[in-house]
């Protein structure tokens, strides 16, 4: 089975989307002025160091190739001439890139859990800052097909213990954090509401494609948001297919 994830942020329209299909994010041949004496590559690796799980590029679009590349993510030149100079701005767009990335993070790990593998998956910021995605995962059943009834039997039982104990460290962290915020207003998106999320759009796909429209992919990245609000660590957060220390 294959899953195709699609997601575009702010006012993209559709013709534009497809005009991008004809050209890859690639780097611009014409250097960017700013002025900044530090040149347009130099600040991209910088940046990059921010982002290691992400490959960052500068480009003009958003890459719909399946070239089996995997966290893509260009950045438009004209939005880092404004990162470049202006620290306010740079802030602003490393603290998205991050975001981003944090996102992407969440969404390999929730689908490798689940026994898909990337096949590609490309990122884009335009020169406003909003960005665009696409990805692709296929389902692989091989392992689960060789393995005997008893087998897969251990695996479930082993699965939904995990599962339980994730539900009660998730129930003691939430009732934590309640507490902490005693007389303020709760959040709205939560990791597992991300994580929920994800599962029903995997549930309703009949062909194995998905899209994650802006409301869908603002929940993953306000999910992450929320968790690093409130200072947890990834021990210390429930995580499907975590530990999954299998004996067959």
């Amino acid at each position: 089975m294959a899953m195709e994830i699609t997601s575009n942020y702010s006012s993209y329209a559709a013709q534009g989307m497809a005009d991008n299909t004809k050209k890859r994010a690639e780097k611009t041949s014409e250097p960017v002025k700013t002025n900044n004496t530090e040149s347009t590559s130099d600040y991209l690796s910088k940046l990059q160091k921010q982002v290691p799980y992400m490959t960052l590029e500068v480009g003009s679009g958003l890459s719909m190739a399946r070239d089996n590349k995997v966290n893509t993510l260009a950045v438009n030149p004209k939005l880092l001439e404004k990162m470049q100079n202006d620290p306010e701005k740079a802030k602003e767009y490393t603290q998205r890139l991050k975001d981003i990335e944090n996102a992407q993070k969440f969404v390999d790990g929730y689908m490798k859990a689940k026994g898909s593998k990337t096949k590609f998956s490309h990122w884009y910021v335009d020169e406003n800052g909003n960005y665009s995605h696409i990805a692709y995962y296929e389902h692989d059943n091989t392992f689960y097909k060789k393995l005997s009834e008893k087998s897969r039997e251990n695996i479930e039982k082993h699965i939904e213990k995990t599962r339980e104990k994730a539900v009660e460290k998730q129930k003691e962290f939430q009732e934590k954090l309640e507490e902490k915020r005693t007389g303020q207003e709760d959040g709205t998106a939560t990791p597992n509401k991300a994580e929920q999320l994800l599962e029903e759009k995997m549930s309703a796909s009949k062909d194995g494609t998905i899209y994650l429209n802006d409301t869908d992919m603002k929940t993953i990245i306000e999910a992450v948001q929320e968790e690093d609000a409130g200072k947890t660590t990834v021990k210390d957060q429930p995580q499907v297919g975590a530990n999954l220390d299998l004996k067959i």
